[in-house]
């Protein structure tokens, strides 16, 4: 890639929406690098040899066999400093096997950092690519009812940090936002 920012979107959509192997298999083959690696909440490729070819293209084609995948691009952040890529996106995983048709799994929000690094002939490559999804998402589409328990221990996660700062912070005084760190200071020295 030239301008990864401007570029990245038509990537996306060429490796999930492709209409062929073959268009999928181009695209991978022009934008990662060959030892590239992949971590995603369900499966990883790790960097090697032959990883692109060998790992990461088989995924985004079983992904294409068994889905007909739909991603929308919401923004795209470039970090040049670093070398890093931003990918805001939802994926709709519609299934291409009828014996699946009852799944449906909803829109999928997801966060795609992308590592990159300059190639030879001064193009960007993606090194590294990882996938972060909602948790509350992912579960739905894996087991019935699977969000639900994920939003109830969140809400509980959330219920017993507030409990316990609570404790700490008015029960035994520590940490208290109500209390000035400088009146107890002024009082120490006094």
């Amino acid at each position: 890639m030239q301008d990864p920012a401007r570029e990245i979107t038509a990537v996306v959509k060429g490796l999930i929406e492709a209409p062929s192997a073959a268009e999928q298999r181009k695209v991978m083959s022009s934008y990662f690098a060959p030892d590239a690696s992949f971590e995603h909440p369900l499966c990883a490729v790790r960097s090697g040899a032959n990883s692109r070819d060998g790992g990461l293209l088989p995924i985004y084609q079983w992904l294409r066999c068994m889905f007909t995948p739909k991603i929308d691009v919401n923004s795209v952040a470039f970090d040049r400093e670093n070398n890093k890529l931003f990918i805001d996106a939802v994926q709709t995983l519609i299934p291409s096997i009828s014996a699946l048709a009852s799944i449906r799994a909803p829109p999928c929000r997801l966060i795609v950092v992308l590592f990159l690094q300059r190639g030879a002939d001064g193009r960007f490559y993606i090194k590294r690519q990882e996938d972060y999804y909602d948790p509350t998402v992912m579960p739905a589409a894996l087991v019935p009812g699977g969000s639900a328990v994920v939003g109830i221990i969140k809400l509980g996660a959330g219920f017993m940090c507030w409990l316990l700062a609570a404790l700490v912070g008015h029960l035994l005084g520590w940490w208290n936002p109500n209390r000035s760190p400088v009146r107890k200071s002024v009082r120490a020295r006094a």
